[in-house]
């Protein structure tokens, strides 16, 4: 019994001494807030011209459009008490026409327009992930973690590298 007492009493002083040790357990937390460093760099209103202009016209087409079914609604409100049967039923079915045509366009510009914002995030997050690592590694931390899917930080021990990310993927 004695031997098992003394056996347990120096397993928890080896413990207890070890977590005295500052440096036996020492682990270097980091912290990005990617929401910010997605609002602050330059790579992301280069993205919004990229898009901007490489679907401008095709937009333009299908505002153009709306606003003609719009047009040609209004028309049919304001002239319906005075149109012929016949006259009622061509304008619908111009307008159910039109309208049929700007699904038609517009959901395939739509998923194009996706695809090509989901190309262009990818090679910007590829920026920000490769500037985590580089500021990660020069700051000797072990380990990086993300604010939004974090639940609590002590501010006092972990540090926030969202601003050396910034700096060093807006230099690219």
């Amino acid at each position: 019994m004695k031997k098992s007492f003394k056996s347990t009493a120096f397993a928890l002083l080896a413990t207890l001494s070890m977590g005295l040790s500052t440096n036996a357990f020492a682990h270097k937390v980091g912290i990005v807030d990617m929401q910010e460093i997605y609002k602050q760099i330059p790579q992301m209103a280069k993205v919004e011209q990229t898009l901007e202009a490489e679907f401008s016209e095709r937009r333009q087409e299908l505002e153009k459009l709306q606003g003609d079914i719009r047009f040609e609604a209004e028309k049919f409100k304001r002239e319906a008490t005075t149109m012929s049967d016949k006259q009622k039923e061509e304008l619908r079915t111009k307008i159910q026409g039109m309208q049929q045509q700007l699904a038609e366009k517009g959901r395939p510009l739509e998923q194009e327009i996706k695809m090509r914002q989901n190309q262009e995030l990818a090679k910007v997050q590829k920026l920000i992930l490769d500037a985590i690592e580089e500021v990660a590694k020069a700051g000797k931390f072990d380990e990086v973690k993300v604010k939004e899917t974090t639940i609590y930080v002590n501010s006092k021990t972990v540090s926030d590298l969202s601003d050396k990310v910034v700096e060093k993927v807006s230099k690219q």
